[in-house]
């Protein structure tokens, strides 16, 4: 029983070890479109000021 036991609790860190990682790479993501997003923001307004 004790290694049941030690099997979902070895299970369950791994989980949230995995819950984790895949919030930080949305995260991560969501930084990259934002940066991508205000850099075209940006050469849109150039544009425009050009004209």
């Amino acid at each position: 029983m004790k290694t049941a036991s030690k099997e979902l609790q070895k299970l369950r860190s791994m989980a949230e070890t995995s819950l984790n990682k895949t919030a930080e790479l949305q995260q991560v993501l969501a930084q990259i479109e934002a940066t991508l997003s205000r850099a075209e923001s940006q050469k849109v307004l150039e544009k425009k000021n050009k004209n």
